[in-house]
This record gives C-alpha cells, sequence and structure tokens, in this order.
C-alpha cells in the first residue's frame, strides 16, 4: 500500500511539474488580466491549502477553506522571495493578520498549505466598532480585502459613517478595497452620481459593474445614464465591444436600450454577417431580431437553397419557419414523387396537416395517384384511413375516396349502420343509409 502511495504521488509531482512548464507560456499572454477576472470562486481544494498562478508582477493565489474557496489576487513585492524548487515558506502580514504559506513554485505555478493568524488587537477594534462575532471566515476575507482603521476613515470621509455588519461582510467578501472604493467614488464625482448609498456600490460590485465599466461607455457618448442602467447593460451581456461592433457595420445611433434588447433577442453581428453572406445585404436590426425571435437561421435558409428554393426571401423563410414547414418536410414529399412542389403550396399542406405518412396510409389500402390537392381535401374533410376500414369491417368494400369524403361530410358512419342495423335495419346499400341518416332517423 504504501508503495502505491509513494507511486502515486511521484506522478502527481510529474504532472504538477509539467503543467507548470505548459501554462507559464499561457500566463505571459495573460499578463493583462484585470484582478476582478481572478475573483471567482471554483476548484474545491483540500482545507488549509493553497494553489497559485504568478503572471507579470502579480500572483493569484486560490485558498481552500473547510466550506468556502476564494482566490485574491496579490502583488509579488507584497511577498516577498518566493521558494522556487523546494519546499519553503513565505509570509504576508496586514492589520488584520498574518498569512503564513509554506510550499513552492515550478516555474509560475505553485501550491503549499497556509495558516492564518488573526490579529487580535484588529478584531477587538472590529468588536469596538460594533462588529462582534466575526467569523474565521469574514475574518480572512476581511484580510484579503484589506479592511483596515483607515478603510473605515476612509468611508467616513467620504459620507460613509455607517455600516452594519452585513454591509462589512459583503465589502470583505466582493474584494471591496481601497483601490476599488476609489475608483467609485472618482467615478461618482466626475459623472455627478450623487447620493449613491453603500449597498449600492456592494451591488454594482457584485453585478460585475467598475469604474472602467461606466467610463467606457461614456466615452462611447453615452452620458447621462443611471448606474441601475449601467447595471442592467453588464447583467444582459453588452459592453461597448458589442455596441462597436454594430457600428463597424454601419449601424448606427444605437441606443443602450436597443443594445440590450439585440443581445436578449441573440442577435449578433455575426448572425447578420452570415444572413449578408446568403445573399440578403440590406438587412435592418430590426429584421434581424424578427428573423432571430422566429427561429430563422442561416442554415435553414441555406437548405432551402440547396433544394433549388433561389429566389426565398427573407419574409417567406419567416413565414414557413412560423409554419413549420423544413426542407426535410418538402423532401418526403418529393420522395414519394410529388416533384415540383411550391413553397406556397408545402406551406398550405403544413397548415392542413397533410403528411406524407397520411398519404402512404390511404396507398396502403390500394388507395393510388392521389394527388395533394385530393389528400388536402380529405384531410380537411376529416376523412382518415381508420373511417374507410370501419366501413370495410362492416361488409361495405371498395368506397372511393370521393365517396368517404361524402359520407363523411353527411355524417354517416359505420357506428350508425351498426345502430340500426341492431334496430333489424339490415341489408341496406350505402345510399339507402344515407337517406335515412339525411332523414333525421
Amino acid at each position: 500500500m504504501k508503495k502505491i502511495l509513494i507511486t502515486s504521488l511521484s506522478i502527481l509531482i510529474l504532472i504538477v511539474a509539467f503543467s507548470g512548464k505548459v501554462q507559464s507560456q499561457k500566463n505571459k499572454d495573460t499578463a493583462d488580466k484585470d484582478d476582478d477576472e481572478w475573483m471567482s470562486t471554483g476548484d474545491h481544494g483540500t482545507p488549509g491549502t493553497w494553489t497559485a498562478t504568478i503572471y507579470h508582477e502579480k500572483i493569484h493565489i486560490r485558498f481552500a477553506g473547510l466550506h468556502w474557496n476564494w482566490g485574491r489576487t496579490f502583488l509579488l513585492s507584497e511577498l516577498g522571495t518566493l521558494p522556487s524548487g523546494k519546499d519553503g515558506e513565505f509570509s504576508l502580514t496586514r492589520e488584520a493578520g498574518t498569512l503564513s504559506l509554506k510550499g513552492a513554485f515550478n516555474n509560475d505555478r505553485g501550491h503549499g498549505t497556509y495558516h492564518f493568524e488573526e490579529n487580535a488587537s484588529f478584531k477587538s477594534y472590529l468588536a469596538q466598532q460594533g462588529f462582534s462575532t466575526i467569523s474565521n471566515e469574514l475574518m480572512i476575507n476581511i484580510f484579503f480585502t484589506d479592511i483596515n482603521k483607515n478603510y473605515f476613515e476612509f468611508l467616513k470621509s467620504n459620507g460613509y459613517a455607517t455600516i452594519s455588519k452585513g454591509q462589512l461582510k459583503d465589502l470583505a467578501y466582493q474584494d471591496v478595497n481601497h483601490k476599488v472604493l476609489q475608483e467609485y467614488f472618482d467615478l461618482f464625482k466626475k459623472e455627478n452620481y450623487t447620493n449613491v448609498s453603500l449597498d449600492k456600490i456592494i451591488e454594482l460590485r457584485e453585478h460585475g459593474v467598475d469604474a472602467a465599466f461606466i467610463s467606457s461607455f461614456h466615452e462611447m457618448g453615452y452620458n447621462n445614464f443611471s448606474l441601475d442602467k449601467a447595471q442592467e447593460l453588464r447583467d444582459h451581456g453588452v459592453d461597448p465591444d458589442f455596441i462597436n461592433s454594430f457600428k463597424d457595420m454601419g449601424y448606427k445611433d444605437i441606443s443602450l436600450d436597443r443594445a440590450i434588447d439585440l443581445r436578449d433577442h441573440g442577435v449578433s453581428p455575426e448572425y447578420i454577417t452570415e444572413i449578408q453572406k446568403a445573399g440578403y445585404k440590406d438587412v435592418s436590426l430590426e429584421k434581424a431580431q424578427e428573423l432571430r425571435d422566429h427561429g430563422v437561421s442561416t442554415d435553414y435558409i441555406n437548405e432551402f437553397h440547396e433544394m433549388g428554393y433561389k429566389d426565398i426571401s427573407l419574409e417567406r423563410a419567416q413565414e414557413l419557419r412560423d409554419h413549420g414547414v423544413s426542407t426535410d418536410y418538402i423532401s418526403d414529399f418529393q420522395k414519394m414523387g410529388y416533384k415540383d412542389i411550391s413553397l406556397e403550396k408545402a406551406q398550405e399542406l403544413k397548415d392542413h396537416g397533410v403528411s406524407t405518412d397520411y398519404i402512404r396510409s390511404f396507398i396502403k389500402m390500394g388507395y393510388k395517384d392521389i394527388s395533394l390537392e385530393e389528400a388536402q381535401q380529405l384531410r380537411d374533410h376529416g376523412v382518415s384511413p381508420d373511417f374507410i376500414k370501419d366501413f370495410n369491417d362492416i361488409g361495405f368494400k371498395d368506397i372511393s375516396l370521393e365517396k368517404a369524403q361524402e359520407l363523411r361530410d353527411r355524417g354517416l358512419s359505420a357506428s350508425y349502420i351498426k345502430k340500426m342495423r341492431k334496430k333489424g335495419i339490415n341489408n341496406l346499400s350505402l345510399e339507402e343509409y344515407l337517406r335515412l341518416r339525411d332523414s333525421g332517423m
């Protein structure tokens, strides 16, 4: 058992070492990542362990706790000399406590164990401010966010004198550090956002709306929109690149609400480009959205082109989609020998519920050379193969389709004839039973 464990550990070390070399180049390619991109949780590890990635002059470390897993970014200069190749120790001290780490780095990747020791003096300070019974998890996040005495003074000087425990927790967990707050405050002052509550700041942070995101829209000429609108843009996945990609295609004067609408309906520049490549050059944003809403894709249109329907308009494609007409539907008829079906006829057949299975069911009963018009007429009058079979079963053979339609129209059924026979009215022809039915008997 020990040999198996030793062998497994050796393999794991080789994998980590190899992946570190492969990842090294990737990390260089992501040197300009924003810190916020590394904030998310995931990849739960063993409590008390850490994994790290170095990029540029920063290091992103993921910490695993008993019931949590957080990743935060630090400056390399904060951590001093990192152990390379073999296990070593390094630490980071802030007002909230000291984070001691053990482990090793191979190229730009590292892993090991950690221990966090709270600063009892600072925890007492928090208690004096009304923040008692702070959990270990919250305390380490206060450390991560570098919340200190100056942090509270900074908030106070900017009009946020009273902070609840819930707000403190949110500030810590959302990593709303001094730098982030300063960026928000500068933005609010510059763009005249007044009376912004601390809860709103936390909400913006939680939704990924930072000062740079809002400023990027202002730089595009979108001014005088609310913070709620900025949050809505972020929630719906609208950023300046999304809008600019449309403008690059010649679509100007796109409002923020229009951009949100396009995103919600799945309209992208790529979608419009595909439509244009299919031969439809002058596509308005309204038309593109309408097509998207109706499920019209370029694949759908191209399938009709490949079948020979070259001059199909976007309006016709949308109408066909709405009526459930597909190339497979038309192809099934063509395989049965029904050639040269117009798109109008295909739509009409679909609307009237005529399928190849419906026609085949009559063919199996011996009815040949059924035209599409005849099939549609039978369907409209409610004539089914079972309707005819019921007559066959009680002795009426060789009923023509025209006759079956007449019987259906005049309300004569096999069950009616059976009822009459039980009354002793036997050995009548269909015409005689029809007259009985017409007379109200």
